[in-house]
């Protein structure tokens, strides 16, 4: 009966052969991919060639050399010249340099290089990005005006309406703008109301219609407004990404805040003026007809009024590049490219009004003494169509070349849909970010040391299993956290992470209490690591499915620092299961897995 019981518990405590590759190929993976982390990074600068130019090492070196700016490494990666410096105001000084002499035909990127050997890129294993209070850098609120949108929705209904009632015959109709999303209709006869019912069925779901007091208020729907806005604060973020990657910014982030608000943080920018002014910058581009007869006047540079037709011959949406550039008299102009559909309506237009005018206007929405965002127009150009136009033209009458580059820029980022807004810029220094990361990784060091010690003291043989186990589970949160796309470290997340160390430490401690309430009972230390395992793990499962749930609601509503922290929660969480049942009984199992003897202390 005693040898059929031994035989009975050195079989409970038996893992097979293919957990134990899995969890060593688990842990090794995620091992390459977590040590370049704690190597850390340094800051960089990359400097890539635009189209058909080419940027050699030599010359990069040599720019560097003549401002007496050190520098760590510079070497070549593919078609980039990549240089790391010891510190920021060293990437930052050469950033100046390079743009005085290479911005011309090279494009400059602030990076990151990871400080890690080599060998580890080859595996595709780089540090965790750092969020902006680590890293340091400019964080900025944008309000985004969607009154302007909605406004803009109205004005073309307003024209549409016209339109329609002109086509129709329809006389004595006055058709006011009475705010960003009513126009009021009036002098109109119900003999009308077909005519009204055929009009409106073709913006059904976008528009109603209600009549009171023989006038008709035509107001945008309740979904086409959450649709209006959805796409507006998408098309925004997408334009402001693409502003932002000009600049050079390869970390940044761009999120929504809540209904009307967007959240910038540019890590690693340290002079956000330029920043600002192309983030901040609300402008678009529109071409129309110049002639005496037009219905709007707008100044010209010189403050001369130039007549307008109504509706613009062509907007900026449909600009795909726009370069600066020198024309054959040495001044500045602006190339532009559209696409398909624009280059045929310029097609169009200009075949038919060769010899006369065509002007380009220039809108920036600025605040007014109300601080409110109103917009600014200005012809910047009226030139004589001379031959038909297609997909390429220029515009010219620039009065300097910075002022060609900074419109290339904001064209060539996009036209944002709606008016934007700096409300709140911080500023973070990275002297702060420095001190963040080893205040918190200082944290996490004495947390787990006091938890080392603790757990040897308590559970001795039991303890130093645990210790390896709390090591395996920072090593896997780590690495996941490079593995997981957009994924950040902030310091909300370094808190996150020290929180699952210890909420590991708890899943090991409910086990080996119930281990060493098994003994008490007089059973073997094998049976003992059975019972202790199985019994803890529903109560381990429902109180991590618990705090899962709540970490997942947090990510969800939350933004920024409280994402960071349900981010390194959730993985902590997945990972102290893993290491803290599995991970902990693959090493107890081969050690004391058959230890039949009774009343053991560990």
């Amino acid at each position: 009966m005693r040898r059929s019981q031994t035989k009975a518990d050195a079989a409970m405590n038996r893992m097979g052969k293919w957990k134990y590759a899995l969890l060593i190929l688990m842990l090794l993976t995620l091992l390459i991919q977590a040590i370049p982390t704690f190597y850390g990074d340094v800051p960089a600068l990359g400097v890539h060639a635009k189209r058909g130019d080419e940027t050699s090492l030599s010359v990069v070196k040599n720019v560097l050399s003549d401002n007496e700016i050190p520098f760590r490494e510079a070497m070549t990666e593919g078609d980039e010249v990549i240089v790391t410096f010891d510190d920021i105001d060293e990437q930052q000084s050469a950033k100046h340099a390079l743009n005085e002499n290479l911005a011309a035909y090279a494009d400059i990127t602030i990076q990151y290089q990871s400080a890690a050997p080599a060998w580890f890129s080859a595996f595709g294993a780089e540090p965790v990005k750092l969020g902006l209070d680590l890293r340091g850098g400019v964080q900025l609120l944008l309000f985004v005006d969607l009154d302007a949108v909605y406004s803009k929705q109205t004005d073309a209904m307003a024209n549409d309406l016209r339109t329609a009632l002109r086509e129709e015959r329809v006389r004595g109709v006055t058709v006011r703008k009475l705010s960003s999303t009513t126009l009021k209709v009036t002098g109109v006869e119900r003999s009308n109301d077909t005519f009204w019912n055929d009009f409106l069925a073709s913006y059904t779901g976008q528009w109603e219609a209600t009549n009171e007091d023989d006038a008709y208020f035509i107001t945008l729907t309740e979904e086409e407004l959450l649709l209006q806005a959805q796409s507006a604060m998408t098309q925004n973020i997408s334009i402001l990404r693409n502003r932002i990657g000009e600049l050079g910014i390869v970390e940044a982030s761009v999120v929504r805040q809540g209904r009307d608000h967007i959240r910038i943080e540019l890590p690693g920018v340290h002079d956000p003026k330029q920043a600002k002014s192309v983030i901040g910058a609300t402008a678009s581009l529109a071409f129309y007809e110049a002639t005496a007869a037009g219905a709007k006047a707008i100044p010209d540079r010189n403050g001369a009024l130039v007549r307008l037709s109504r509706q613009p011959v062509l907007s900026g949406d449909h600009i795909v590049d726009a370069r600066a550039s020198m024309d054959e008299m040495g001044l500045p102009q602006v190339e532009i490219r559209l696409d398909g559909s624009g280059g045929s309506q310029m097609m169009n237009f200009s075949r038919h009004h060769i010899g006369q005018a065509m002007a380009t206007v220039y809108t920036e929405y600025k605040l007014n003494d109300s601080s409110e965002l109103v917009p600014h127009d200005q012809v910047i150009n009226v030139a004589t169509i001379q031959s038909t136009l297609g997909n390429t033209f220029r515009i010219t009458g620039l009065d300097s070349a910075t002022e060609a580059q900074e419109l290339s820029l904001l064209l060539r980022s996009g036209a944002l849909t709606a008016p934007i807004q700096i409300v709140e810029e911080r500023a973070i220094g990275p002297t702060l970010g420095a001190q963040n990361i080893k205040a918190g990784f200082s944290a996490l060091a004495l947390g787990m040391a006091g938890m080392a010690v603790f757990m040897m003291l308590w559970y001795r043989r039991f303890g130093w299993v645990a210790i390896v186990g709390l090591g395996a589970n920072l090593i896997m949160q780590v690495g996941l956290l490079v593995l997981l796309p957009g994924a950040v470290l902030t310091l909300p997340g370094i808190a996150g992470l020290v929180l699952t160390v210890g909420m590991a430490v708890d899943t090991n401690v409910l086990i080996f209490e119930r281990i060493r309430d098994r003994l008490r009972e007089g059973a073997s230390l094998a049976t003992s690591i059975d019972f202790g395992y199985r019994s803890a793990f529903v109560t381990i499962f429902d109180a991590n499915i618990t705090t899962l749930i709540s970490a997942l609601c947090l990510y969800g509503i939350g933004s920024g620092p409280l994402q960071g922290f349900a981010t390194t929660l959730i993985l902590g969480l997945i990972t102290s299961m893993v290491c803290g049942i599995w991970g902990t009984r693959a090493i107890i199992n081969p050690i004391w897995g058959r230890d039949n003897r009774r009343a053991v202390r560990i």
